[in-house]
């Protein structure tokens, strides 16, 4: 190296180590060390008190001039090197970044302007606690790391128990809503196989005629025949509507008497469409008449009017002693023959609160000739209807049996096996239902008159019976 000596390639200094330059002990006479002014060393007890235990540094006088060698008398010399250039460093490296936010000392330097490695930085003084705010809570306790991960898996878990419940009870409350809807599907689809199922006939539907998708309209229709293939006459028109807007079942009853144009066969009676075409005819007489739309039908006779009451346990009602008089003469006159029993059993002693089965509830829904004729009489047919929705709703497994044995057979419809499902689906929910009545057509919009096919009922305002209809079956509020 070039500078290694100063420039030379030697150092050119003699070697002081041979025998001539040894200092004997004879030749140390008269020789004095240039050190003299070191002061004398002293005895050091290493057996002394507590307060001598740490040696102290020795105290020597500095007199400004560098060092000699005891001969020369000169100073030491040193091979003049130039500082390495300052490194730079890459801070976006990983491995100097600094976690304190402090930029590198500078390398080559020191406090005394020498080369070399500059000494560490003193440890950062601790920071000062947070001021914790003022209201009685104590400051939380600190956290050691290591503990941080074990409280996180205890959540972990307990998050995942509380889940694991959770889900369970849903799991369970499902199968369960799956069990009953199960076992309500199979008693409702066994109850529709049993239905007498009639094929559509020929239909005019007007379009003028009201229908809306949320009421649900059903003709129920009462005939007076006596056997499965006797049509009769329709003795009882109600329409039965469901609507889930107002949460309410309107009964709308039909005077059988009302004078009205039947389609292709002229004036005559309400109840004589039947007659003329069965529930397709009649149903677009009252669409042609009164404007409201009637898609379904069931037809129940005397023989199943007598099974359902006698299904559903019976009914109770408030009887007069007019009205059981008439009760026991239509028994005896017409439906224990019927129904095979003996012309006098289930007779009536008198009025009052009385529970009536099958015979005697279809006798009191046939009472023309006590109190206001025909009015009277839907009146109570409507009454005797709500009586047994009232009693269906809550359903019992021998309720069931009967229905199925001795009712759903003598039942007939037009609706399909799907429609009567998915009618029976809303059966719960019209439980809750509120019943209302009415009657067409309404008071003050008829009067009585004889005509060519006997005493009718002239409806003097078809618009009024129509806004009734109007209002009532089809509101949307209550």
């Amino acid at each position: 190296m070039s500078n290694r000596y100063n420039g030379r390639d030697t150092d050119e200094i003699q070697n002081t180590d041979n025998e001539d330059t040894v200092l004997l002990p004879n030749d140390l006479e008269g020789y004095s060390s240039p050190k003299s002014d070191l002061p004398p060393l002293r005895k050091v007890n290493r057996r002394g008190t507590a307060q001598s235990q740490q040696p102290q540094a020795p105290g020597y006088q500095s007199t400004g001039a560098p060092p000699q060698f005891p001969k020369t008398g000169q100073p030491p010399q040193f091979p003049q090197t130039t500082p390495p250039p300052q490194q730079q460093f890459d801070y976006s490296d990983r491995r100097y970044y600094d976690y304190e936010r402090q930029s590198p000392q500078g390398y080559g330097t020191n406090n005394s302007g020498g080369g070399g490695y500059a000494p560490p930085p003193p440890p950062a003084a601790p920071a000062a606690p947070r001021p914790q705010p003022s209201g009685g809570k104590k400051p939380a306790a600190p956290h050691h790391e290591e503990e941080a991960p074990r409280k996180k898996k205890k959540k972990r878990r307990h998050k995942s128990l509380v889940g694991k419940i959770i889900r369970r009870i849903i799991h369970i409350i499902l199968i369960l809503f799956l069990l009953l809807f199960g076992v309500y599907s199979c008693t409702s689809v066994c109850l529709i196989k049993q239905v007498n199922k009639v094929p559509e006939g020929h239909r005019n539907h007007y379009a003028d005629s009201v229908g809306k998708g949320y009421v649900k309209n059903i003709l129920v229709l009462g005939t007076d025949g006596r056997t499965a293939d006797d049509r009769g006459r329709s003795d009882s028109m109600i329409l039965v509507s469901l609507n889930r807007k107002t949460n309410e079942i309107i009964m709308t009853s039909f005077m059988r008497d009302s004078y009205v144009e039947i389609p292709d066969n002229g004036w005559n009676k309400l109840n004589a469409a039947y007659a003329f075409g069965g529930p397709e005819l009649l149903m677009d007489t009252i669409e042609y008449n009164f404007d409201v739309r009637i898609d379904d039908y069931v037809s129940v006779d005397f023989v199943s009017f007598v099974s359902l009451v006698d299904a559903v346990g019976g009914i109770d009602l408030e009887v007069s002693d007019a009205e059981a008089e008439e009760i026991n003469i239509i028994l005896i006159s017409e439906v224990n023959e019927l129904v095979g029993d003996d012309r006098n059993s289930d007779l009536l002693s008198g009025g009052g609160k009385l529970h009536l089965n099958g015979k005697q509830a279809l006798s009191y829904s046939r009472i023309r000739k006590v109190g206001n004729s025909d009015f009277e009489r839907t009146e109570r047919q409507r009454r005797v209807m709500s009586l047994i929705f009232a009693k269906m709703k809550s359903f019992r497994p021998s309720m069931f049996k009967n229905l199925a044995s001795d009712v759903i057979p003598d039942v007939s419809t037009n609706m399909s096996g799907l429609n009567m499902y998915l009618l029976s689906l809303r059966m719960p929910l019209c439980a809750r239902y509120t019943i209302k009545q009415i009657q067409i057509p309404a008071d003050g919009t008829f009067h009585g008159e004889d005509v060519d096919v006997g005493n009718v009922l002239w409806i003097d305002d078809l618009d009024a019976n129509r806004n009734v209809i109007e209002d009532e079956v089809f509101a949307q509020s209550k």
